[in-house]
């Protein structure tokens, strides 16, 4: 098999950042992540990148009205209040931060993009108080809001890339036919200590401390195991000149992926290019081009989540 670029975003405006910080501080994050959309559509056509666009289930609600008729029974009974974002729905109104239909249909109808779903109300499997049961509400919300609209969503992003066996198993009952997981390298599975491994990650973001990242997709009973390879990493300030070898990392694990036909899947959030955005653009043109140049010399493909779990599937 030729070697495999999955691009995927979590397309989430504000709903993921509720207990990260306040509205007020992160708009122009959310609203320059919104304008940037159809500029990475652009970019994305020019170089035949095809992307998975993993929406939270709210932003398929024209506003809050629409919303509430699909709203799920069960819902989620997280430890921590300000993780709701039901209570968060009831208040924020129905501005450019939480909905976002017409871009969804943007999205859809530019070739190569898959609609996808970043669960209904951007819900965390491994927080405390919520439950198996009440994820598969939230799930079966998610695909029923999306039909609604026009969509038949089969691949998944998890908030986090959290999951667990039992979730995957609902994922699976449901329809979903592959699901992003989190990379999967010695800092996230031997380091505990949260304040050293958000360090090393940071650090792995230049220098190659976890490897390549490439590897051969794995079919869990059912259900395409898609994993992160690489977050691209919006502009650190502080570490501005470090940015081409950022880069060079990227690129280094996409031609390791090319030469050995494996699959390195690349992700980041649209809100994560909000601001800066025209120099975030700028790197992601400088990767896609590189991407080209693989695609010349080792004849890697660009595929989306949907596609590349197909094109498994198709396999002998």
């Amino acid at each position: 098999m030729a070697g495999t670029l999955i691009v995927s975003l979590d397309f989430e405006l504000f709903w993921g950042m509720l207990d990260v910080c306040p509205l007020e501080t992160y708009r122009d994050h959310v609203l320059g992540g919104r304008k940037a959309i159809p500029e990475l559509l652009d970019l994305f056509t020019k170089y035949g990148i095809h992307a998975t666009w993993a929406a939270v289930g709210f932003q398929f609600a024209e506003n809050y009205g629409d919303l509430l008729s699909f709203l799920p029974k069960e819902r989620p009974t997280y430890q921590n209040p300000n993780l709701d974002p039901y209570g968060y729905a009831e208040k924020a109104g129905d501005g450019a931060c939480f909905y976002a239909p017409n871009l969804i249909r943007m999205i859809a109808d530019t070739p190569g993009q898959e609609i996808g779903s970043h669960t209904f109300s951007h819900y965390y499997c491994r927080e405390k108080g919520q439950t198996v049961e009440q994820f598969a509400a939230d799930m079966a919300a998610a695909k029923q809001i999306a039909a609604a609209k026009g969509y038949d969503v089969k691949s998944v992003i998890l908030p986090r890339n959290q999951c667990e066996p039992s979730y995957t198993k609902v994922l699976r009952n449901q329809g979903f036919t592959a699901y992003r997981d989190e990379e999967n390298d010695w800092i996230h599975e031997k380091i505990a200590f949260r304040p050293l491994k958000r360090a090393l990650r940071l650090l792995d973001v230049y220098l190659p401390l976890t490897g390549q990242g490439g590897y051969i997709p794995k079919n869990e009973d059912g259900i395409w195991n898609l994993t992160g390879s690489r977050m691209y990493k919006p502009i650190f300030p502080q570490l501005q000149f470090l940015e081409g070898l950022k880069l060079h990392r990227i690129k280094a694990q996409m031609r390791h992926a090319a030469k050995k036909g494996l699959t390195f899947h690349l992700w980041w959030h649209p809100h994560n290019i909000g601001v800066r955005t025209a120099e975030h653009l700028a790197q992601l043109e400088e990767i896609f081009r590189y991407f080209r140049k693989m695609q010349e010399q080792y004849g890697m493909e660009s595929q989306n989540m949907g596609e590349m779990a197909r094109k498994l599937e198709a396999q002998p």
